[in-house]
């Protein structure tokens, strides 16, 4: 390659560059934008963001982690069979599984009674309706699930509290075992009659799925990128020695 073909890459170089190429640049910068404004203003997508605040204390007890109940299969079951805001119910339950697996989330992390949940609609009133109707759905399910925990639990503690009864006189006895007994069935008793909700709406918030200023932003420096390196391309693709290349095969 000849040495009048090497280019230093410079300030100099690269504002000529900029300067050669402005209306190549700023046409490819125009064009993503306005492919990005079409794509933004044109998306029929919406979304909910819910915040709840689950009761640790009863859902640690009957073994119902939040996040996992709220996005368990049993659960969706549960949303198909009695959720009168959701348009998608009257599918068969594998279909409507695996598309409201893909458009309702639920997330929490160990420790933290916060419950994050995320649903998506290309149906805004859906998404408005659905969000709300969601809330009084998963105390109601979490209800469920708590009454029949402590339901089977009582009566399985009354059962063997019925048994020590007729045989020990609990009055008087120090056995650890029928004090543990007797502590655990007053306990899940308590809990039964807790009249506190399991979960709580801390934050709503609906609105499109996509932040059209994001977007735009995006398709800005994406066509500034792309402007740019088509740029440099354009002018370093002249100084290489094409025969030389061509020779070198």
């Amino acid at each position: 390659m000849n040495d009048d073909k090497n280019v230093t890459i410079n300030t100099n170089t690269i504002i000529k560059i900029f300067y050669k190429n402005l209306f190549l640049i700023c046409g490819i910068t125009s064009i993503l934008v306005v492919l990005s404004a079409l794509y933004a203003f044109n998306s029929k997508s919406y979304k909910a963001d819910i915040v709840l605040y689950g009761n640790d204390r009863i859902l640690n007890e009957i073994g119902e982690n939040s996040q996992f109940s709220l996005n368990s299969f049993d659960f969706f079951l549960f949303l198909k069979n009695n959720s009168k805001e959701l348009k998608n119910t009257g599918i068969s339950e594998k279909k409507f599984l695996e598309e409201i697996s893909d458009r309702l989330n639920a997330q929490s992390e160990t420790g933290d009674p916060t419950i994050k949940v995320k649903f998506s609609s290309k149906d805004e009133k859906e998404v408005e309706n659905f969000s709300r109707e969601y809330i009084t759905l998963s105390e109601k399910y979490l209800l469920y699930k708590k009454n029949l925990f402590l339901d089977n639990q009582i009566k399985l503690l009354e059962e063997q509290y019925n048994f020590l009864s007729n045989n020990v006189d609990l009055r008087t006895t120090k056995d650890s075992l029928s004090d543990t007994l007797v502590s655990r069935l007053a306990f899940y008793k308590l809990l039964k009659n807790d009249t506190n909700p399991i979960v709580r709406l801390v934050s709503l918030n609906i609105g499109p799925a996509l932040n059209k200023k994001i977007v735009l932003a995006g398709g800005l420096f994406t066509g500034l990128f792309l402007g740019i390196l088509v740029a440099f391309f354009k002018e370093f693709s002249k100084t290489l020695d094409w025969k030389y290349i061509k020779d070198k095969k």
